[in-house]
């Protein structure tokens, strides 16, 4: 561990350079962060066989591919909140999307800040979505939209290359491709130029159930990918071509999983589980695999450590450069994810904690609610269903599926207190254990390993006063252009 340690601080000493002089500020090195929208790991890199997707398969093959990686939340605006802060949701306020109304709350430092100030210059193309724009200082923001239509595509690579001409300053940029957000395009200005069609498919194996109405989804959410991959692939070509590849750091990932049944807006693997693919030539070497516990939260933390920045204390990430360096390293004994608020309809606070097998999801609430999500997406319709939630077995189609499959949504929509699940022999959490005494040692292991990271993150919501204030917020708030909630006074009234 010792050698390890001086090559990676040898290595950092080549990458960075001497940061603190103005001549060699040019040395640090440029990030791209590629972020896309709702979907697990549906590539071929990742042993995917429904599709090619040969662009990120390269960036995987030039860098390294993490199989255990996640998201906080499974929600697009509490999920980007923790990829540019490097905070949980909790921490930043940020409990869900901005077009429910909610935002960060009290002096939130994001990356666009930190580097701003350190001399970077800084962009997006594609959406924000997250509150309040002031934390965002940015040189470029040419595409605002969320382009959900997937129109004009080619655009993002045009802006990308011209930013990455423009100057020989370092630079920080976030491209958000629109892909693959409902709703699902199959086909959008001739991308992909080749589909793939229901037929070709199966329902993915964490919904347990299979049809053509759900096979009809999960082709358009392949051919989303599709598009994607092509897209990323304009994108890695203008790098190229700005000659900046070999002083870029590229980090793709998505920013939660599909919307689907028992994804999107829950807490399960299918949730929060995501692709993670880190590229450098020169620095990663090529080609390499990890299976360490690694979050969204450790983005910050990595880039600031590149940029020569000394990370705040609130931080709770990690840097990923000694894995970028030592793939099979020890990175990470546990890790966290939340659900908070998201929106109005799917509110079912929970939290999860999971080792390097085994994993505990805590439901917050004690009032003998139904999950809201879960009800959403398995409700029947007299009509067939056609909404962003359909991608899901209702109640009457579950009558016909194994008794397994049953209980798990009977589990999904009522759940236990605590669940627990063996990810090793359970990847897709259809047996929850936590009323089997054999693994009762195990299930209060986690259970103490998550109240305590509550405390040590200053999570409000371990309150049972500020949970119920929330709680009842939430039952009484419409949706509104103009939603203005009061849980900043009462969750982080200290931090305002």
């Amino acid at each position: 561990m010792k050698a390890i340690g001086l090559i990676y601080v040898a290595l950092l000493c080549v990458v960075i350079g001497p940061l603190h002089s103005n001549a060699q500020t040019k040395t640090r090195p440029n990030v791209l962060l590629i972020v896309s929208e709702d979907h697990g790991p549906h590539l071929s890199c990742y042993g995917d066989r429904n599709i090619q997707t040969p662009h990120l398969d390269q960036l995987a093959g030039q860098g390294i591919l993490f199989r255990n990686a996640y998201v906080t939340e499974s929600v697009c605006s509490p999920s980007r909140s923790s990829i540019l802060t490097g905070l949980y949701p909790h921490q930043s306020g940020h409990l869900g999307l901005t077009t429910h109304g909610f935002h960060y709350v009290g002096p939130v430092r994001t990356i666009y800040a930190l580097l701003k100030k350190a001399g970077y210059r800084t962009g997006m193309i594609g959406k924000l979505h997250l509150e309040p724009e002031a934390l965002f200082p940015m040189d470029t923001h040419p595409i605002k939209s969320p382009n959900y239509e997937k129109k004009g595509l080619e655009r993002y690579a045009a802006f990308a290359g011209a930013f990455m001409q423009a100057s020989d300053e370092p630079f920080f940029l976030m491209v958000n491709f629109p892909d693959t957000h409902w709703p699902f395009q199959d086909q959008v200005e001739g991308r992909p130029s080749k589909t793939v069609t229901p037929a070709q498919v199966t329902s993915f194996p964490y919904i347990g159930f299979d049809n053509e109405r759900i096979r009809s989804y999960t082709s358009s959410i392949y051919n989303c990918m599709l598009r994607l991959d092509a897209c990323v692939g304009e994108l890695m070509q203008q790098l190229r071509q700005s000659g900046k590849e070999r002083n870029t750091l590229v980090i793709f990932l998505s920013d939660h999983g599909d919307e689907m049944a028992r994804g999107k807006f829950d807490i399960y693997e299918a949730s929060n589980k995501v692709p993670f693919i880190a590229s450098w030539p020169g620095v990663i070497k090529g080609g390499k695999q990890s299976q360490a516990l690694v979050s969204a939260i450790d983005i910050v933390p990595t880039v600031l450590e590149l940029a020569g920045l000394s990370k705040p204390a609130d931080l709770t990430g990690k840097s990923l450069m000694p894995l970028f360096l030592k793939p099979d390293l020890h990175f990470r004994e546990h890790l966290f994810t939340e659900k908070n608020a998201d929106q109005i309809g799917m509110y079912y606070p929970r939290r999860a904690v999971r080792d390097g097998r085994y994993k505990i999801i805590y439901s917050l609430l004690d009032d003998g609610r139904k999950n809201e999500v879960a009800v959403n997406y398995t409700r029947n319709s007299a009509k067939p269903r056609t909404d962003a939630v359909a991608g899901s077995p209702t109640l009457e189609e579950l009558k016909t599926a194994p008794e397994m499959i049953q209980k798990a949504y009977k589990d999904w929509i009522q759940p236990a207190k605590v669940q627990l699940y063996d990810l090793e022999k359970d990847p897709y959490e259809f047996h929850d254990l936590s009323a089997d005494a054999r693994y009762t040692t195990i299930k209060d292991r986690l259970v103490k390993v998550l109240l305590r990271w509550q405390k040590e993150t200053d999570d409000p919501l371990r309150f049972p006063d500020k949970l119920g204030k929330l709680t009842q917020e939430n039952d009484t708030m419409r949706v509104s252009k103009n939603m203005q909630w009061k849980y900043p006074e009462y969750l982080y009234g200290d931090k305002k």
